[in-house]
């Protein structure tokens, strides 16, 4: 189930049935789920409209570093070592000069067996 804080639910408290048990209440809890859903979509638009607001997922949370430190201590070391060698790849994909990639590279080698 996803919530979506930019899209909130508002609560039509005339809606509630007039003969509804603890009437009073309900409308309370109402205004304040409305009051709450109000705050959250004033909070998530203008963390949305900063200009410094980054998304992240599962792929930013967990490292690939980690990820294969992970499998190792799982006892897949063969499974790290492929994911290393695939973001080393990816890495020296991205460089945009030889010297860097140089660089990564040498800098790969000397902490491949760490």
């Amino acid at each position: 189930m996803s919530i979506d804080f930019l899209n909130p639910e508002y609560y039509d408290v005339s809606a509630i049935h007039p003969e509804a048990p603890n009437k009073p209440l309900l409308e309370e809890l109402f205004q304040r789920m409305n009051d709450q859903n109000e705050r959250l979509w004033m909070f998530f638009t203008e963390m949305n409209e900063d200009p410094k607001h980054k998304k992240f997922g599962y792929a930013e949370t967990m490292h690939w570093k980690a990820r294969a430190s992970y499998h190792r201590t799982q006892g897949d070391a063969k499974r790290a070592k492929r994911l290393e060698r695939r973001m080393a790849l990816e890495e020296a994909k991205k460089c945009d000069s030889d010297e860097t990639f140089m660089t990564g590279y040498k800098d790969f080698l000397a902490n491949e067996f760490e």
